[in-house]
This record gives structure tokens, sequence and C-alpha cells, in this order.
């Protein structure tokens, strides 16, 4: 099972994945105030579980503020996909720039790789490369629970942003049509920002990618 905690300024969903054993798997701990720290802590409680592994779809600073403090609490480091380590890195910085106050990222696994599978407990997690929001972007599909955590790739009715460094509009297209679209039309996409879609909806009416070839994105990225 897979529960959502909102968090930061940016509005970012946390996920937690339930390993059936009594373990849990952390993507993109975005935990800034003491508040969302401690609303993770109760879930936990009422889990009567605790966190073993954390990972990350893409480095953008929203998805790393709690990582810190989950290297603090819990001794756990997040794993990512080598591309996305600049991006991991200078996230305080670019905190800054932001006006957010961010801890120092603590070192990070470098160790995620396209078609590798995270075993969570009970669950199997296949890891996608899906560049173009972010160097590093990487989703975690769940194909026998039939959901998918795609970070900032896809959205309910809109795409990730691919005005930042780092990000590439063709690449985004790319991965979506490649590595998203290709997944049943029942996959279940919880996303980085907002509520849940599925790819079957976003295929048919999504405005920036609503088909291969045939989206906004990819006619901007033509031209």
């Amino acid at each position: 099972m897979v529960h959502t905690l909102t968090c930061n300024a940016f509005g970012e969903q946390t996920y937690v994945v339930e390993h059936g054993d009594g373990g849990l798997t952390v993507v993109d701990p975005g935990m800034a105030s003491g508040e969302e720290r401690k609303a993770f802590q109760n879930l936990c409680d009422r889990l009567d579980a605790k966190p073993v592994q954390v990972l990350l779809t893409h480095a953008h600073l929203d998805h790393v503020m709690g990582c810190a403090w989950m290297k603090d609490t819990y001794g756990l480091v997040p794993r990512l996909h080598p591309a996305d380590r600049e991006t991991y890195e200078r996230a305080p910085r670019v905190a800054e720039v932001y006006g957010v106050r961010m801890d120092p990222v603590p070192e990070a696994a470098l160790d995620l790789a396209h078609g590798d599978t995270v075993a969570c407990g009970q669950v199997e997690l296949e890891v996608r490369f899906v560049p173009g929001h972010a160097p590093g972007h990487v989703a975690f599909v769940c194909h026998g629970g039939g959901w998918t955590l795609g970070g900032d790739v896809l959205f309910r009715g809109s795409v990730g942003r691919t005005d930042l460094p780092g990000c590439d509009a063709a690449a985004l297209a790319q991965s979506i049509e490649a590595q998203i679209f290709t997944l049943p039309e029942s996959m279940v996409v919880w996303p980085g920002h907002g509520g849940p879609t599925t790819v079957g909806e976003e295929k048919r009416g999504n405005p920036f990618v609503n088909g291969p070839g045939s989206g906004l994105l990819q006619r901007e990225a033509e031209g």
C-alpha cells in the first residue's frame, strides 16, 4: 500500500510504501517543518512500521528537503540515479535563491539505474529512467500493484516543467512516450505534486502529451 504526505511550501508529495513486513520505503522525502516530520512519525506509528530505505525520483530541492532529517533520525541515505548528483548537491544553494531554509544534504548512494528492481519487502519496483524534467529522473513502477511513483514527469492534465537548469523538453517527451505511455492504461500514476491519474486518462486527455507525436510538447520539441 502507498501512503502520501503533502510537504513543504511547494506542495510536494512524499510517498511511503509499506513492505508488508514492518518496513517502509520513503520516496522523495520533502518534509521540511517540524509539523511535517511529526506527521510522518505519526504515520509510521499508525502503521507500526519503520523506514528502512529512501529513494529519490529526482533531486530538485522540494523532493529532498527531508533527506538530512531522515539521515539524522533513521540513519538512512537516499538512493538516486547518478545523473542527478549535481542537482542533488546544489539543492541547498537553490533553496537559498527561493528564500527557503534547507539543511545540507547528506551523502547519497548513486546506485539506481534503468531496469533495476528495487525490493521493498513484498513489493518490487522497476526503475525506469525518465529524464527531461531533471537529468537523472527515474520512475518507480510497481507492476504487481498497478501503480507508478512518477515524480515530476507526468501530472493530471500536465507535465513536468522544462524551464529549469538541466531540463530538456525533447527528452521529457521521449520519456513519457517510451517509458510511461507504454505501461497499461489502467496503471495509476502518483505524481510529485497533486493527485493521482492513470496512463489511459493522460493518453486521451493530457493537452501536452496526448498521444505519440501529437501533443503540444512534441511539437515544441520538434520545432
